[in-house]
């Protein structure tokens, strides 16, 4: 009977490993993100850069209207499940011209649900990516940097 005991157990602790093992990543939870108002998995971190970059108004360069002397980047770190979700909008980044400007809404939330943070962001298109595996790998992440035309902070929480 004891024996027969240990041996249920161990399979339902098994099972009950299996079972979280092929759910979702719980990475994910803190994080999400829309793109044109379209729900995008498989975010598990992000990070946004400004910085002003006033240019000198005896500056004598003729810039056209793209250019823009400020750093605007929003990176965000994608499992192979993102990337698949935004697979189109990256490939498109690699054709000729300049892939369509999309708008984009990131929530960060923390481990009990609460808001963190709530940004949206207009004319956002890919810049760079990266993304690395070597030896024996189950998952892939990849960083994906966007260039933004507008930022706005729409709500954080505070304490």
């Amino acid at each position: 009977m004891n024996r027969r005991s240990l041996s249920l157990c161990l399979v339902i602790l098994a099972a009950s490993a299996l079972v979280r093992a092929s759910g979702p990543d719980p990475r994910e939870r803190n994080f999400r993100l829309s793109v044109d108002g379209v729900d995008v998995d498989g975010v598990v971190g992000y990070r946004i850069s400004f910085a002003r970059v006033p240019v000198p108004r005896v500056d004598s360069r003729r810039l056209d209207r793209a250019y823009s002397p400020d750093e605007r980047r929003l990176v965000l770190t994608l499992t192979e499940k993102g990337l698949s979700r935004l697979q189109e909008w990256l490939n498109d980044a690699t054709d000729d011209g300049t892939p369509a400007g999309k708008n984009v809404t990131i929530i960060a939330r923390d481990n009990e649900n609460q808001l963190l943070a709530r940004w949206e962001f207009t004319g956002v298109s890919p810049v760079t990516f990266s993304s690395a595996g070597a030896g024996n790998i189950n998952q892939v992440d990849s960083t994906v940097e966007f260039a933004f035309e507008r930022m706005r902070l729409v709500e954080a929480r505070g304490r």
